[in-house]
């Protein structure tokens, strides 16, 4: 979640077309998008 945003969660990675690291991209896409929505379950629990 932004600190500076209450309620506004992030996930993602930069467009790097030239990145060495391969499919790690899609995986650092994904294992954020999880984070991040469990992040936002936490958050909407405690509320």
């Amino acid at each position: 979640m932004l600190k500076a945003l209450p309620g506004v969660f992030c996930a993602g990675e930069m467009l790097d077309w030239e990145a060495p690291t391969g499919g790690y991209l899609l995986t650092a896409c994904f294992a954020s998008g999880r984070r991040a929505a469990e992040g936002a379950l936490g958050w909407l629990a405690s509320k």
